[in-house]
């Protein structure tokens, strides 16, 4: 009986001791009043689980094994609070959260392998706050992110405005979900919509400047990566979600979604449906931009299991929509006479998407963790005649892509680094009288590593990427001429190089130089054909290279607790420049000899290479003039010029400034932001300068509690004095004004 009380004790001692667990508990305040806060978003980043405050400002967590753990806190409207803790010891916990705008704690996961703070990476990037989000909502991330430091927006009617940073833009620019490519065409012409709605993002990052290491090809001017929940991060404790509504007047937009998480034992779900529709939009001048409208709708369906050790995950979703192309009226011809009404364009567009996640940080080894990220996407994409039905162009992209990467443990303390593995396989098929290019087959296959060293105020980061690249061309019948079928290859090995200097807590310099490389399009390639987006007859060229890229990215930052600055420059010389060269011969098919110089039929443009360079600076400050009063200031600059004649680049973005005083504290917001854009009179040969514009959009918004529920009221006014302006970036602004006076109201249920 004693040896089984004696056994029976060092069983239990064991127990405790290996198997302890604890629970965290606490209460999160208000700072300014000491109210309790309720729906505080509260997540732990080593266990992945994740609660909310109640009604009385409390949380708990149940179960958790002693040792330190890394506690975030996040709140509309507030500074989010990182708390470290130990268990046992730290069990309970009181949080008190400030009003602001200036936030130091956001965590950027693009372009940051490591996890640092913001402050010690060398390259520029940007996050767009939860609150930034609710206040900018946009049918397309472009229209949200536009007028942020460097990024601006090509616009093709609402539809389809497609991001341009620091004057790079379509295929110069890569667009991610969630880490991988979209797995769409939209970087391919202006008329291409990205295969994402607004509503579906949690989060926007970008990376500003050549991002090749991490990235690959496309990737030469940066990323955006859209961040959703499609596969949970997270277990919640309970069933919660929101509702979303909105209006808008310029367009009769009138938009709906809804969004699920549940979580249960180590699984967490998540589910999320829009719907989108839109009329016409009215430009500044009260005229319609015709076929401009469009309707979308898609969902999403994810699960996850997040056991101790790791994660792993799938999703499925689906989007749909179909949008017109842009035409010109009878009012916008000088001799209505002249006028032929035309078949509008529609493009129909379609993607069904999976996408698979594995990793782990908690291995005991030299490798102490890992991620696979893996997708694939089948894409549709339909040219439509409006009035007859017929389908012009057929485009069929079918991707497969992953992404599996280790993190390696410090060696001697403070070298630490990640190296992976990428491979990309593309199936492109191109149908109809209209298609401009033959099909195409894409893969692509990449190793990478990138390091970090701290040696005391310097950080330092270096890394490298070897990448091949095959297209396979098969033989086609383009135009009347028989094209060859023809393999190409592309080999490429970029390389970076950065630096942080922290001269103390609040101010750091960096510095990052860095190749990157861009292989050439189909389009590029193969095109031999009339293009009916541009109006143009594009031929292509196979003897195009790799374009490589020296990038020069340097500034400094200075943050406080009320205050934040990032100034930088930049500067990017580029080899092999590929771009569209336009010809004195024009393309006329009714002729017996379609080319001609006489100045009937379509211009005829050719791909060309040449080096170029663009250069620029942006700037961003950020101020608290109290805990509910900030000013945000924004200015961008961005040349771009052919070296050999210094002739500038197309559609290079004007000179622009903005400034927005903004009022928020826990109940209310208002805000105003005056935006200037100078004249664009640095332009290439055949493109007409632009007028500068000055606009003032205008918000308000309120957040009510109800219960253990928040109702959020916003208002929005864009462009409130119905500027009447035509934007240099523009696809259509040969004959479409930018949108006029649009007021927005959005209603978002939290539960």
């Amino acid at each position: 009986m004693k040896l089984s009380r004696f056994i029976f004790l060092i069983i239990f001692i064991l127990s405790t001791s290996v198997y302890a667990q604890s629970k965290i508990s606490g209460k999160v305040l208000d700072k300014k009043d000491g109210t309790p806060l309720l729906g505080v978003n509260i997540l732990i980043d080593e266990l992945k689980i994740g609660t909310a405050t109640s009604l009385e400002g409390t949380f708990e967590f149940s179960n958790i094994k002693n040792g330190t753990y890394t506690i975030r806190f996040s709140y509309i409207g507030h500074k989010t609070i990182v708390k470290k803790i130990t268990l046992p010891g730290d069990d309970n916990i009181l949080v008190e959260l400030e009003e602001g705008t200036v936030n130091l704690n956001d965590v950027v996961v693009t372009g940051n392998p490591f996890g640092s703070d913001t402050k010690d990476i060398s390259q520029s990037t940007l996050s767009i706050s939860s609150l930034d989000l609710l206040i900018r909502s946009s049918s397309n991330i472009s229209n949200t992110l536009n007028f942020q430091p460097g990024i601006s927006i090509r616009s093709n009617g609402i539809a389809t405005a497609r991001p341009i940073i620091r004057g790079f833009s379509n295929n110069r620019i890569l667009i991610l979900e969630n880490g991988l490519r979209m797995g769409d065409l939209s970087n391919t012409s202006d008329d291409h919509g990205i295969s994402n709605d607004g509503s579906t993002a949690e989060r926007l990052e970008v990376l500003r400047g050549p991002a090749s290491l991490l990235y690959g090809s496309n990737a030469l001017g940066g990323v955006i990566n859209i961040i959703t929940e499609a596969i949970p991060r997270y277990i919640p404790d309970q069933l919660d979600g929101d509702i979303n509504i909105s209006s808008s007047t310029v367009n009769k937009e009138f938009s709906g979604s809804g969004d699920l998480h549940y979580g249960v034992n180590d699984f967490a779900f998540h589910a999320n449906y829009f719907r989108r529709k839109t009329a016409n939009y009215i430009g500044g001048n009260g005229i319609d931009v015709e076929n401009s409208d469009q309707f979308s709708t898609g969902y999403q369906f994810g699960f996850s299991f997040i056991p101790s050790f790791g994660l792993g995950g799938l999703s499925f979703s689906s989007y749909n929509t179909k949008y017109g192309i842009p035409i010109k009226t009878e009012e916008e011809f000088f001799n209505p006479e002249d006028y032929e009404s035309p078949d509008p364009v529609d493009i129909e567009m379609n993607k069904k998407e999976f996408r698979f996640l594995v990793e782990s940080s908690h291995i005991n080894s030299f490798i102490n963790s890992f991620s696979l990220k893996a997708g694939y996407q089948d894409y549709d994409h339909k040219e439509i005649l409006k009035k007859s039905g017929e389908v012009e162009t057929e485009f069929g992209l079918k991707t497969f892509s992953a992404d599996l990467s280790f993190n390696h443990s410090p060696i001697l303390d403070n070298l630490k680094g990640v190296f992976g593995f990428y491979i990309l396989n593309q199936n492109y098929i191109i149908e109809g009288e209209e298609a401009f290019t033959p099909d195409a087959d894409y893969f692509g296959i990449a190793g990478y590593f990138v390091e970090q060293l701290k040696l005391g105020k310097f950080n330092f980061q270096f890394g490298a990427r070897l990448e091949k690249n095959v297209v396979k061309i098969p033989q086609s019948l383009m135009s009347g001429q028989t094209l060859p079928s023809e393999e190409k290859e592309y080999n490429s090995l970029s390389a970076s190089m950065g630096m942080v200097y922290n001269l103390n807590e609040e101010i750091s310099f960096f510095a990052n130089v860095a190749n990157a490389f861009r292989s050439p399009t189909i389009e590029e390639l193969s095109s031999y054909a009339i293009h009916g987006a541009t109006g143009t007859f594009d031929i292509g060229n196979r003897s195009l290279v790799n374009e490589k890229n020296i990038g020069l990215d340097f500034g400094f930052r200075l943050r406080k607790y009320h205050h934040l600055v990032e100034l930088s420059g930049y500067y990017n010389r580029m080899k092999d420049f590929i771009f569209r060269a336009p010809t004195d011969l024009f393309y006329n098919p009714q002729s017996n000899a379609p080319f001609n110089n006489s100045g009937d039929g379509f211009p005829v443009y050719r791909y060309r290479q040449s080096e170029a360079e663009l250069y620029g600076f942006e700037l961003k400050a950020q101020y608290e003039i109290t805990r509910q009063i900030s000013i945000t200031a924004i200015m961008d600059y961005v040349r771009g010029n052919q070296v050999f004649n210094s002739t500038p680049l197309p559609q290079m973005p004007p000179f622009r400034f903005s400034i927005e005083p903004r009022y928020a504290d826990d109940d209310y917001w208002f805000g105003l932001n005056w935006k200037f854009v100078a004249d664009q009179n640095n332009v290439a040969d055949f493109e007409e300068p632009t007028k500068g514009y000055g606009l003032v959009d205008l918000y308000l918004g309120t957040k009510i509690l109800s219960g253990k529920s928040y109702h959020i009221v916003n208002l929005r006014a864009d462009n409130l004095f119905n500027q009447s302006y035509r934007d240099h970036l523009s696809s259509i602004k040969d004959f479409g004004l930018m949108p006029g006076r649009n007021v927005k109201l959005s209603y978002k249920f939290l539960f």
